[in-house]
């Protein structure tokens, strides 16, 4: 039987060949340069681009983002203890603040107004645990709903997808409890801060980067974005704005 010996350059030309078009832009000269079908050349041309240009994106912000200084979380020496924001359904009282409690927990006092509430979200940095003082509340949680009834409890665990709202025709009253602490508190007195200036309508800030440091003091996802994505996208962002001196805008709200 003869002996068929391959040459280095044939048995590396089929790794080396799958390995360009991992690079988009060599996959792209490569595959004009190919024996392909025009619509796969069309298809790789087209639908590699976006995806090459954000992650080429993606890339270069959380990559940059490492080099910053961390996220504050902290808040100033404040006096008031209850903010309201006149443009939503909310009234928060802050019982036990991260500083006092050494960064263990927070505790703050929350009204809800008759069908208030807030959407779908998820934090990776603490559990957040709610008592029905007064009235009910219904509580999304993982896809499945319950209504709490005063002096009962419900948990959001980390990573937990919920959201919890008042169903009722009168107020509720939540005592929400997050531990470890973390920047709930700043992000609260935030967007109180904003909607009451106008600044916060629909869920959303007139300043993007605004939008990216709320997210991040509260360390919140939104569904319907891989969290691999999301999640370090969102810290970055923040990280960035902090950088820009986006926050400065904010100080009057919590410092």
């Amino acid at each position: 039987m003869n002996e068929v010996t391959l040459t280095p350059a044939a048995s590396q030309s089929r790794p080396w060949k799958w390995i360009e078009f991992v690079f988009y832009p060599t996959g792209v000269v490569s595959i004009w340069k190919g024996n392909y079908r025009l619509w796969i050349r069309l298809l790789y041309t087209l639908v590699g681009l976006p995806l090459f240009l954000f992650i080429t994106l993606f890339l270069t912000i959380t990559g940059f983002a490492l080099f910053l200084p961390p996220l504050d979380l902290s808040v100033g020496n404040r006096t008031d203890r209850t903010v309201i924001n006149s443009e939503g359904n909310y009234k928060s009282t802050f019982l036990k603040t991260g500083k006092e409690t050494g960064g263990a927990y927070e505790l703050i006092r929350v009204e809800v107004e008759p069908h208030g509430g807030n959407s779908l979200h998820y934090h990776k940095a603490f559990d957040e645990y709610f008592t029905v003082l007064q009235g009910k509340a219904l509580v999304g949680k993982e896809g499945q709903e319950l209504i709490v009834e005063r002096g009962g409890k419900a948990i959001a665990r980390r990573g937990e997808m919920h959201y919890f709202s008042n169903p009722t025709g009168s107020i509720t009253v939540l005592l929400v409890k997050t531990m470890p602490a973390r920047g709930l508190e700043k992000s609260i007195r935030v967007v109180y801060g904003l909607a009451n200036d106008g600044l916060f309508k629909g869920g959303i800030t007139d300043n993007p980067w605004h939008m990216a440091l709320l997210l991040g003091y509260s360390g919140t996802y939104l569904p319907d974005i891989p969290g691999f994505i999301q999640e370090p996208l969102v810290n970055a962002l923040a990280k960035i704005a902090q950088w820009k001196g986006e926050d400065k805008a904010l100080e009057k709200y919590f410092k």
